[in-house]
């Protein structure tokens, strides 16, 4: 019998470390099944799923103590939300996990953080920056992370050197990424296509030999890793070309996005077949978006006088909505001056009243005084009379005495009476006085509140005056607009201009709401029609409005901005997106997808930047659809976002009436789906379609 309780306590002892080990194995299969998700839903735009299966592989990767796969996680979900959300959802992100890194001092944290950071400095093309964050990402890693696998930072240094035509460095890069441990398939065909794209540098060398060696290699990558790169059209088209396969150049050289790097492929294809006619179409293409693109600052030199007056205009139209601010201001003053005028007018009135009240008491008093001593003159000829008639009966006496008794009682009750009247009439005064203060009060903050509101509706009125409210119309063009502010005054901005065929459109989200961003709105609707009318295209007008907009911005506020440009006869489309929503386009297979382009920075952040236009050869009869994101980001009274997949959802299944109908139509679906709750951002929608002329 003794030993029972100890054969009990050794078969718990055994039997717990294998309960141990399953439960350890469950958290681990529930890591291995969210990673794989995580991977499987990256490359998608389903950001809801993806933002949740993050966030719960991050929550087990930290209880289960994998801090690689943590970090790892973190980082993939701040690189997604930087393309499928927007570039501030991303930075905010990486910026979150670089703070939780620094505060809890984990090496692998500030690794994945630096090349987190260098990665969407790569993607807002701050190149410097972003080659300085490489190398700093790498370094740290020589020193304190010797055996992970840098790769991704060496092949996002070698990306950086093959824009800088640095053959040398992409190949010292490419050498030491492959030299990684734990690679990765994704990471070796990377290396390879670089090395394949600089075998081609430098221009007008042959480069057969080298270029099909590495060509060769690249091959058998990809092959044995199934696995792709973003580059694989491009050094498809070199392989063509090096080996005389001119023809098949031309097409892949057709299925190129860039418009530039398109045609420059398409002019050496066609002159190698010696077809010289459209050699010559499209390097005049080429050469026509070169100089759009690169002689920016000639341009700016040419219009920097005008530039600076309609500036001047911006500037003074801004000030002459502080100046009637303070004029309201002045006025409020004024008010407020004269209602303490009244008030004192109010409360000598009340001391005057005070005054006869307490001259009446007075007279009371004296009056109670006479009467008092009418009474002791009474008391005296009874004493009198009782001296002179001692001799009286008993009975007289007793009566006499009685009546006195009596007296004393009437007088005392008198004294008592008066005493608590005063008293009475204290309280009185003083709850008066409070009520009286009480009232003031609040009629004081009822005409403050009012006159605030007078002010914001004027400053609301004078902001929606700046952006227009009809619209052109012409048997070749459906163009319709909207913009609801959050508040009294917003920060959303829309804009057109007409020029005989040629149709200039923006449509922009400035950071910040209130009074501030609708200044930061006005100056730059006025600087956007400037360069509209001196026919700038579209790439070029965001690069002057950034230079414009960065100077003397104390504040830090910028714009995201859809600018076009649209020829009304042929079709023809060209645009530039300053980091904001994608459009998106109908008439194509799915009845509406999201258009696909460069995004570039917003307008305001850093001077210097060259902004990326592109071009679509037409567009007539294709709708396309622009908006803010106050749109997507309708909240109900549950906190759920209206989104931009349900944006699309609804297009896809409208019949096109006209801009007019898709407009409206938007704007109810988004007040259905609030259901009472108050709007969260500014909302601004447009709707444009290039029609065929009956003409």
């Amino acid at each position: 019998m003794k030993f029972k309780p100890i054969l009990i306590l050794l078969f718990f002892l055994f039997c717990m470390p294998i309960q141990m080990l399953a439960q350890e194995k469950v958290a681990t299969a529930d890591i291995g099944q969210l990673e794989k998700e995580m991977y499987r839903l990256y490359p998608t735009h389903n950001i809801d799923e993806f933002m949740d299966v993050t966030e719960r592989l991050k929550e087990a990767t930290l209880k289960a103590g994998n801090e690689g796969l943590f970090y790892r996680t973190w980082a993939n979900q701040a690189s997604f939300a930087f393309i499928r959300i927007s570039r501030q959802k991303g930075m905010e992100i990486a910026k979150a996990m670089n703070e939780y890194s620094q505060l809890h001092d984990s090496k692998l944290g500030i690794y994945y953080s630096s090349l987190t950071n260098a990665n969407q400095s790569n993607s807002l093309k701050m190149e410097g920056e972003a080659l300085r964050l490489y190398l700093n990402a790498i370094q740290y890693k020589q020193k304190h992370l010797p055996n992970i696998n840098a790769a991704p930072a060496y092949i996002g240094a070698a990306k950086v050197y093959y824009n800088k035509r640095q053959k040398e460095k992409v190949l010292e890069m490419t050498d030491k990424a492959l030299a990684e441990p734990n690679l990765i398939g994704a990471n070796i065909v990377d290396a390879w296509s670089y090395r394949c794209m600089s075998a081609m540098m430098p221009e007008g060398v042959d480069h057969k030999e080298e270029f099909n060696q590495a060509y060769e290699e690249w091959k058998k990558v990809i092959e044995k890793y199934k696995s792709n790169s973003t580059s694989s059209n491009l050094i498809e088209i070199y392989h063509a070309q090096v080996n005389g396969d001119y023809k098949q150049m031309l097409e892949l050289a057709q299925t190129v996005r860039n418009p530039q790097e398109r045609y420059k492929l398409m002019a050496h294809a066609y002159e190698w077949l010696g077809d010289w006619n459209n050699a010559l179409d499209c390097f005049k293409k080429y050469k026509l978006i070169s100089d759009s693109l690169n002689s920016a600052e000639t341009r700016k030199q040419t219009a920097e006088h005008t530039l600076q007056l309609d500036v001047i205009r911006a500037e003074n139209q801004a000030k002459e909505l502080l100046l009637h601010n303070q004029s309201l201001k002045l006025a409020h003053a004024q008010d407020e001056l004269e209602q303490r005028r009244l008030e004192e007018e109010a409360l000598n009135l009340t001391l005057k009243n005070r005054n006869i009240e307490l001259s009446h008491a007075s007279i009371k008093l004296k009056n109670d005084s006479l009467d008092r001593h009418a009474q002791q003159l009474k008391l005296s000829e009874f004493q009198s009379k009782l001296e002179l008639e001692q001799n009286k009966e008993k009975i007289e006496r007793i009566t006499l005495w009685t009546a006195i008794g009596v007296g004393v009682l009437v007088i005392t009750f008198l004294s008592l009476y008066l005493y608590r009247r005063s008293r009475h009439m204290k309280d009185l005064t003083v709850a008066y006085n409070k009520l009286e203060t009480a009232y003031e009060q609040l009629e004081q903050t009822t005409a403050a509140k009012e006159r605030i509101e007078s002010e914001l509706r004027i400053a609301r009125e004078i902001q929606m005056s700046m952006v227009p409210h009809e619209f052109p119309e012409r048997p070749d063009l459906d163009l319709y607009a909207s913009m609801t502010p959050a508040k009294e005054v917003g920060g959303d901005l829309y804009d057109y201009l007409l020029e005989d065929d040629i149709l200039y459109f923006c449509l922009g989200d400035v950071s910040g709401k209130g009074v501030p961003a609708s200044l930061f709105m006005a100056q730059t609707i006025r600087l956007f029609r400037f360069l509209a009318k001196q026919h700038q295209m579209p790439a070029y007008i965001a690069t002057c409005l950034n230079e414009e907009l960065t100077e003397k911005n104390d504040n830090g506020m910028f714009v995201t901005m859809f600018i076009g440009q649209m020829n009304l006869i042929t079709g023809q489309f060209h645009f530039c997106n300053a980091g904001h929503n994608p459009p998106i386009i109908g008439g194509d297979e799915q009845h509406g997808s999201f258009l696909q382009m460069e995004s570039n920075a917003p307008i305001g952040l850093w001077p210097g930047l060259e902004y990326i236009g592109e071009e679509i050869g037409s567009i007539k009869g294709r709708p396309l659809f622009i908006y803010s994101d106050g749109l997507s980001e309708a909240e109900n009274m549950r906190q759920e976002q209206f989104g931009d997949d349900h944006v699309l959802d609804i297009l896809r299944h409208t019949k096109f009436r006209n801009a007019h109908h898709v407009v409206e139509l938007m704007e109810t679906e988004v007040k259905h789906h609030r259901d009472g709750a108050e709007p969260n951002d500014d909302m601004t929608i447009m709707c444009i379609k290039a029609l065929q002329s009956n003409s």
